[in-house]
C-alpha cells in the first residue's frame, strides 16, 4: 500500500507538472497579453481545458492549476520531492497555502529548501500541526507573511451539498461570524417554537424547515397539524423559484410515506433479556417503502423521491407541462419561446460543457451553429454556462449536437469529448431525436464572432491576486510593530517595579539563525 501511494503521488505530481505546461504554453502564445483582461483571461482559459480532460468543475481545476503554478515558480524543490512520490497533494496543498504572502524571491527559495528537506515527516501530523510546522519556516525568514487566525473570517462560507444518495434531502453546512451563528441559531428556535401543540414533527424537524422558510423569503414557520382554525397553519408565497422535473404521475403518488416524528422502533420478535448477543447486535432486517412512480429531479441538487415530492411539493407548486418538439420547424426568431426554452433546460438539466455542473436555469441557451446560419430549434441549441459560453466562442472549442441532444466537443489541441443530456436517465422521452438541423447559409469560422468583442475585467487576475497579497501583508506587519510596541511598554512599565527588569531589559527577537527547533 505503501509503495502505491508513492506512485499515486508521483503520479499526481505530473498530472500537475502538465497543468503547469499548458499555462506556459497559453502565456508564450502570441497576443496573450492582450487576454489578461479578457473576462475569460489565459488563466480561465487554461482551467477549461484541464476540467475537460479530467472531468472535474471548473472551479477545481482552477484549484489544482493554482497549485501547479506555485509548484513551477515558487516551490521547485518541494516539487521534487513531490515528483518522487514522498509526499501526498493535501501536503502540497497545505504549503502553498502557507506559503502565498512571500513575496521576497531570496526569502521563499530559503523557506523552499527548508520545507523540501523536512516535509516528508510531516505526511503523519494533523492539519492544524502541518500548518504550525509551516508556519515556523515563514515566521523565520518573513514574519508578515504568517497566514494568521483572524484571518479565519475570510474562510466564512454556506455550502448546500446533495448527498448523491437518492433520499431527497443535503447537507447543509457552513461557517459564519459568530454573532450571526447565534442570531441564526436563535431565530430558528422561536421559528420551531411559533406552531401548536398539534405538529407532528420533532423540534430538530422543525428547525430544518425553519431554515428552509428562511431560504423562501418568509418569516415564520408553517404548522403542520392540519387543523384550519390553527392561527399559524396559513401559507406564504415564496420569493424563490425551485424548478423541479417530474412525471405527471409522480404529482399524485399515494405511497405511504411517514415524513415527520421520530423514527418509529423497529418490530422484534422477542424482548431484549431473552436475545443472545448476537440476536441483539444484529439489526433487525426492514423493508423500505418504495414508491410505484419515478423520482423527480430538483435541477442543481438531485433526486426527489415521489413520496416526498406529492406531500411537500406538488399542493403548492406550479405546474407547467415539458413539450417535446417533436419533427416542428425551427422558429423564426434568434431568441427561443418559452415552450422550447423550457424544454432545452430540462432536457439537458446543467451546462453542457464536459465536466460542468452549473444548473439548467443559470446557463444561457446557445445555438450550437450561429444564428441565423443555424436555426432555432431544439436539435441546434443547449445550456451553456457563461463562463463556457465564452470559452467557445472566444477561444476555438469547436462543438456538433446531435438531434438527441448528444454534443461532441473538440478542443484547440484535437481532443475530442462527448457530453450527454442529464435527463437520458431519468427522463429518456425527453432525448428523443428531434427535427434534424437544416444550415441556412454555411457559416465562416474566421467570420461568425468578428463583429463580437470578449467582456473585459477592470483589474487582471494578477493584478487582484498581487493587491490581496499585499493588503493582508501590511495587516500583519501592522499587527507585528503593535504586539513588540505593547511587549516594550509593559516591560518599561515592570521595569519601574521591579530592579531585575532594569538590568534584564526585553531584547529584540534574536537573528532567526538562534530560533530553537518548534517542539
Amino acid at each position: 500500500m505503501g509503495a502505491w501511494a508513492r506512485v499515486e503521488n508521483a503520479a499526481c505530481a505530473q498530472r500537475l507538472f502538465a497543468c503547469a505546461d499548458e499555462l506556459e504554453r497559453m502565456l508564450a502564445a502570441d497576443g496573450s497579453d492582450n487576454r489578461d483582461q479578457w473576462c475569460l483571461d489565459n488563466w480561465g482559459a487554461v482551467a477549461a481545458s484541464i476540467a475537460a480532460a479530467q472531468q472535474v468543475s471548473l472551479g477545481v481545476a482552477s484549484h489544482q492549476l493554482l497549485i501547479a503554478d506555485a509548484l513551477r515558480r515558487r516551490l521547485p524543490r518541494v516539487a521534487e520531492v513531490f515528483a518522487a512520490g514522498a509526499i501526498s497533494y493535501r501536503l502540497v496543498s497545505a504549503v502553498v497555502a502557507r506559503t502565498r504572502l512571500i513575496t521576497d524571491r531570496e526569502a521563499m527559495a530559503k523557506v523552499d529548501i527548508e520545507i523540501a528537506a523536512r516535509v516528508q515527516a510531516w505526511g503523519t501530523l494533523s492539519a492544524d500541526k502541518t500548518a504550525t510546522e509551516i508556519d515556523y519556516w515563514v515566521d523565520r525568514y518573513d514574519p508578515a507573511a504568517v497566514r494568521r487566525t483572524e484571518f479565519s473570517v475570510r474562510d466564512c462560507h454556506v455550502d448546500v451539498r446533495d448527498p448523491e444518495d437518492g433520499s431527497g434531502t443535503a447537507w447543509v453546512e457552513g461557517k459564519l461570524v459568530i454573532t450571526d451563528a447565534d442570531a441564526l441559531d436563535q431565530r430558528l428556535d422561536a421559528m420551531a417554537r411559533g406552531v401548536c401543540e398539534g405538529d407532528p414533527r420533532t423540534h430538530e424537524q422543525r428547525r430544518a424547515a425553519a431554515l428552509g422558510a428562511l431560504g423562501h423569503g418568509v418569516d415564520r414557520l408553517v404548522c403542520g397539524c392540519e387543523n384550519p382554525d390553527c392561527a399559524a397553519a396559513a401559507t406564504q408565497p415564496s420569493a424563490v423559484v425551485v424548478h423541479v422535473i417530474t412525471h405527471e404521475e409522480s404529482l399524485s403518488d399515494d405511497t405511504p410515506a411517514q415524513l415527520d416524528g421520530a423514527d418509529p422502533p423497529h418490530p422484534v420478535d422477542k424482548p431484549l433479556g431473552e436475545m443472545t448477543i448476537r440476536e441483539a447486535l444484529t439489526p433487525t432486517p426492514w423493508t423500505p417503502v418504495l414508491a410505484v412512480t419515478p423520482p423527480a429531479f430538483v435541477l442543481g441538487r438531485g433526486m426527489l423521491p415521489a413520496p416526498l415530492l406529492a406531500a411537500k411539493i406538488a399542493g403548492t407548486a406550479k405546474i407547467v407541462p415539458i413539450r417535446h418538439p417533436g419533427n416542428t420547424a425551427p422558429e423564426p426568431r434568434y431568441i427561443p419561446s418559452a415552450v422550447l426554452a423550457t424544454f432545452i433546460r430540462c432536457r439537458d438539466m446543467t451546462c453542457r460543457f464536459p465536466g460542468c455542473d452549473e444548473p439548467a436555469q443559470r446557463c444561457d441557451l446557445d445555438h450550437t451553429i450561429a444564428y441565423p446560419a443555424g436555426p432555432t430549434q431544439a436539435s441546434n441549441l443547449k445550456c451553456l454556462c457563461r463562463q463556457h459560453h465564452l470559452l467557445k466562442t472566444f477561444w476555438g472549442w469547436r462543438d456538433e449536437q446531435h438531434p438527441d441532444g448528444t454534443v461532441v466537443w473538440t478542443c484547440p489541441q484535437g481532443q475530442t469529448y462527448t457530453t450527454y443530456p442529464g435527463s437520458r436517465l431519468l427522463f429518456p422521452t425527453l432525448c428523443r431525436p428531434t427535427a434534424p438541423v437544416t444550415v441556412r447559409v454555411t457559416p465562416d469560422p474566421d467570420t461568425t464572432n468578428r463583429t463580437l468583442a470578449m467582456p473585459r475585467r477592470t483589474t487582471t487576475r494578477a493584478h487582484n491576486r498581487s493587491q490581496a497579497i499585499n493588503d493582508e501583508r501590511r495587516h500583519n506587519e501592522h499587527t507585528i510593530q503593535t504586539e513588540a510596541e505593547a511587549h516594550r511598554q509593559k516591560q518599561r512599565e515592570n521595569a519601574e517595579n521591579n530592579w531585575e527588569d532594569a538590568y534584564f531589559p526585553f531584547h529584540p527577537r534574536p537573528p532567526s539563525g538562534d530560533d530553537p527547533p518548534p517542539f
